[in-house]
């Protein structure tokens, strides 16, 4: 009983772990978005910039 394996070279692992990390972080960068915009937070930053 011989089994078929699909053998990949390197370049093409890392091609394709970069093409899934690519896919992960519009993911993460579009929920960071949506959560940003939600929160409306005043960050220290704005809270010194309206003192003036």
């Amino acid at each position: 009983m011989e089994k078929d394996y699909l053998m990949s070279s390197i370049d093409e692992y890392f091609a394709i772990l970069d093409r899934e990390n690519e896919k992960r972080s519009k993911l993460v960068a579009k929920s960071l978005v949506k959560y940003l915009k939600k929160s409306k937070v005043e960050s220290k930053y704005e809270a010194l910039q309206a003192a003036k």
